[in-house]
């Protein structure tokens, strides 16, 4: 995104519908088959990070950051990517000691979050003021004063996100981005994952997509381990989108269908017109409108380069509400194209306040 610009979907905090299709969920035939099932899906969200790390691996080194800037419809790397922060990206292996990260002062809205390995976000710090520890149970912090996150594996991610409020400002955020410093993290022992076969694979994601298909309060997808996050809810938070983050922090919408249920269609045109008043807690918070192609569930390519509407880029209404216009050629003011591909859209709310109603979809006779 240009690395991984995960979110995710990281739908967070409220109702949604998935139109992924379910497949028929398997029923296992044995005792065995039961508990390798079960280990599987205990095992998944693990699976799934190793297999972004590795990537990242290919072209970057442990303990090291890589930036993403603005992603585009040309990054393929993970689906439903958000379209308006600059990520960083920092695999570590803290098995030789911790990890010291110190950050850049940011304006505006900028979040550190800390994953192990086995997908739980064991700690999310908002526009940190002072450097950031991580280590294992067993280990000393070598600051005195500082933010200290304690994994239950040795390998884990430190996921950057600060917000580019407009296109020109992408080189300067990703410039103060780049004088984060870090001592650590490249350590050399492994993180062990159990061999499963193809079958047992198959299986068990027939399950999870099952299960993520009913899911109806994504509150419980992502947290940390001590808050007794389920397994089948964590495996369906890393099968519906990877790196999502706590409603504390941010709450995410997923619009597959008008609030008549109908699905969005290829060639239809959507509103929705936002009521910002009260929806964020202070001044750092934003929200932001993606748009995505329901077919592979990337970004959109579109002539204008427009994936998303943000409260930083959006012009008021008369009353001060805000309409963000979806519809093939991107017409409209607050408009993003959909190039008469079959979409879906993510609204997120960062530094939200309570619980977020958000608004609906409609359509544009």
């Amino acid at each position: 995104m240009k690395f991984y610009k995960i979110f995710l979907i990281c739908l967070c905090s409220t109702i949604f519908v998935s139109n992924i299709n379910a497949e028929e969920t398997i029923q296992p035939t044995t005792p065995y088959d039961q508990y390798r099932l079960a280990e599987y899906i205990e095992w998944y969200p693990a699976i799934e990070q190793e297999r972004m790390m590795n990537k990242w691996l290919e072209k970057n080194k442990l303990g090291t950051w890589s930036y993403t800037g603005l992603v585009g419809a040309d990054d393929k790397t993970v689906i439903t990517p958000q379209a308006d922060v600059n990520y960083g990206y920092n695999w570590f292996n803290i098995s030789d000691g911790p990890i010291v990260i110190e950050l850049p002062a940011y304006k505006l809205y900028s979040s550190i979050s800390i994953f192990d390995m086995d997908h739980y976000v064991e700690d999310v710090i908002v526009n940190p003021s002072k450097p950031i520890v991580v280590r294992l149970a067993n280990q000393q912090s070598p600051v005195e004063d500082a933010y200290e996150v304690v994994l239950s594996t040795n390998k884990g991610l430190a996921l950057l996100r600060m917000v580019i409020p407009v296109a020109k400002d992408e080189k300067e955020v990703v410039d103060l981005a780049k004088s984060a410093k870090t001592k650590g993290g490249d350590g050399t022992e492994d993180f062990i994952i159990p061999d499963f076969t193809e079958k047992e694979r198959e299986n068990a994601l027939k399950v999870v997509k099952s299960y993520a298909m009913k899911v109806k309060e994504a509150n419980k997808l992502f947290g940390k381990r001590s808050q007794g996050v389920g397994n089948m809810d964590r495996a369906s938070g890393v099968f519906l989108g990877q790196l999502g983050i706590p409603a504390k922090f941010v709450q995410y919408k997923q619009y597959v269908q008008t609030e008549d249920g109908k699905p969005l269609g290829k060639d239809g045109s959507y509103e929705i017109t936002i009521d910002a008043k009260g929806l964020m807690r202070d001044e750092k918070g934003y929200w932001s409108i993606t748009v995505y192609n329901m077919e592979d569930r990337y970004l959109i390519e579109n002539d204008k380069n427009i994936y998303s509407i943000t409260s930083y880029t959006t012009k008021p209404n008369k009353d001060g509400s805000f309409t963000v216009r979806i519809n093939p050629t991107g017409e409209g003011e607050n408009a993003i194209p959909t190039m008469n591909k079959s979409i879906y859209a993510i609204m997120r709310v960062y530094q939200p306040n309570g619980v977020i109603k958000f608004p609906s979809i409609k359509t544009v006779k």
